[in-house]
């Protein structure tokens, strides 16, 4: 089954782009929303910890939707206290793991798109909290595109 991605560009509240707002809405009901996480969350989430749930800034605030039978949010590390500022061995296996677990999700056929940030003016992977290298961004948005 083919996937339809949609890039997403925040503009503000309370319309597309806004994660918050999107994933409340019934167009997106079979929609897997893809946010910025930070790393130390992204692994309390997957080692089974609460906080790992707990909403957080920007697009992150879908946090707590990555819990439940149909997660509807699968969160990927950009930094961990600050953006990332390179793509090193460390930084590739977190993001690697994240994106199996996308992979993993989508598989189970209970999407039919994905949703992730856009930034139109890099073409790449948005980020609006944290300053993250665009090395980062470009391995993020190419792994997504993919799918």
């Amino acid at each position: 089954m083919q996937i339809k991605k949609v890039r997403s560009t925040f503009t503000r509240l309370g319309m597309q782009g806004d994660f918050g707002w999107m994933i409340e809405q019934p167009q997106y009901a079979r929609s897997l929303f893809v946010f910025n996480d930070n790393e130390a969350q992204f692994k309390d989430f997957h080692s089974k910890q609460p906080s790992g749930l707990r909403a957080g800034g920007g697009n992150a605030i879908i946090r707590p939707y990555q819990a439940g039978v149909q997660p509807r949010a699968a969160g990927i590390p950009t930094g961990n206290g600050s953006g990332y500022k390179q793509l090193n061995a460390h930084v590739l296996n977190v993001i690697d793991m994240a994106i199996d677990h996308i992979k993993n999700l989508l598989a189970s056929g209970d999407y039919d798109e994905l949703i992730y940030s856009y930034d139109p003016k890099e073409n790449t992977l948005g980020s609006g909290i944290y300053d993250v290298d665009i090395s980062v961004r470009n391995y993020i948005f190419n792994e997504l595109e993919k799918m």
